[in-house]
């Protein structure tokens, strides 16, 4: 196949190496490196990644049961509960929208409680859908649902009683398992293109950790 198109060359590599070079366009970073610890989550799984000097520590990935899968299903628990004019069939539709257009990483649950109840009208916005039967419109309020959704990565037993690590031990536990020459610099580049290209204020996994 390559012969028939001419393809004059070829590079393949692990998705979490190239995080690593695509991370270096952020104007943030300082140095380039292809040392660093990824979180990759998708829509089933996330995996904690460690890479040093381009190449993956395989022995020491670990995975967590816990993805972007989980946050909509978790959204659209909490909307169901509080939101009574959202159609049935759509719950599911509704929730993934709500948490790509809303959704955020907060780095203190407690203070964003507390933005949220004391200065509502900022913080709390308006999803708007079409009913598929009626065809008529139908608003919904996101309100807490826009931190708490994403919240199940630190807090996973919110949405899975059976898994209740947070990621931030994760990505303790994948670096400790490392060899001691390289956990210095896995422990000062963590990227998390995880199921986030939605959530732009993301804090790094570590939170208040």
């Amino acid at each position: 196949m390559f012969e028939s198109f001419n393809v004059p060359g070829l590079y393949i590599a692990v998705q979490a190496v190239l995080a690593l070079a695509a991370s270096w366009t952020s104007r943030q970073v300082g140095e380039r490196t292809l040392t660093g610890t990824v979180i990759d989550s998708g829509d089933g799984v996330t995996h904690v990644i460690p890479v040093a000097e381009g190449y993956v520590i395989g022995s020491c990935i670990k995975h967590i049961p816990i993805a972007g899968r989980d946050i909509t299903y978790f959204t659209q628990q909490l909307l169901r509960e509080r939101e009574v004019g959202i159609p049935p069939e759509q719950s599911l539709e509704t929730a993934k929208a709500v948490k790509e257009r809303f959704s955020y990483v907060c780095p203190d649950l407690v203070k964003e409680f507390n933005k949220y109840d004391t200065d509502g009208s900022k913080w709390i916005k308006q999803y708007t859908g079409i009913n598929n039967i009626s065809k008529k419109e139908f608003t919904v309020d996101v309100g807490y649902e826009r931190f708490l959704g994403p919240e199940i990565f630190f807090h996973p037993e919110f949405a899975n009683p059976d898994f209740t690590q947070p990621i931030s031990e994760v990505v303790d536990e994948v670096i400790q398992n490392c060899p001691i020459d390289v956990r210095r610099p896995l422990y000062k580049v963590t990227l998390y293109p995880f199921p986030f290209p939605y959530f732009v204020t993301l804090q790094p996994p570590f939170k208040m950790d």
